[in-house]
């Protein structure tokens, strides 16, 4: 395991089964999911400032990284964040169906959302690999109903 997957283990519930388990896909999944993307300028801002983030890489590639889960941080958790916080997810995780020339990296990414338990929302990514062999990462995070949005975020 390298040391980012173990940093991110110390802060979030991580759990990697299937018949592929592989710490660099992993990886990679959550990298997607917790680089921030730069806002569009239709979405609405968490503290209402003009920071539309992103990743500065993203100047220099056509295809941004991240995603925008960093978008629900002060929310409430509800039904309509968990969808949201899936919607979100699925857009970070498209470019591993996406052939850049090395061919695909899974030939389907699929995210279901839960509230398993109060205040803690929970995404189980199920990736299938061009040759059929699956992997899913879960990641669970507490919720504080309070403060609103993700604690301990990325």
């Amino acid at each position: 395991m390298s040391i980012l997957l173990d940093q991110l283990k110390q802060q979030l519930n991580i759990i990697i089964d299937g018949d592929l388990v592989d710490g660099s896909v992993a990886e990679l999944v959550l990298i997607s999911l917790f680089t921030d993307s730069r806002a569009s300028d239709s979405d609405e801002l968490p503290d209402g400032s003009n920071d539309l983030r992103g990743w500065p890489g993203d100047t220099y590639s056509a295809t941004p990284w991240g995603g925008k889960l960093w978008l629900l941080k002060r929310e409430k958790l509800t039904s309509d964040v968990k969808n949201l916080a899936v919607k979100y997810a699925e857009n970070a995780l498209a470019w591993m169906l996406t052939d850049t020339g090395d061919g695909i990296m899974a030939k389907a990414v699929s995210v279901v959302g839960s509230i398993p338990r109060i205040n803690t929302l929970a995404l189980t990514i199920a990736i299938t690999k061009p040759d059929g062999r699956t992997m899913t990462v879960s990641v669970s995070q507490r919720w504080d109903a309070q403060l609103g949005g993700i604690q301990n975020a990325v």
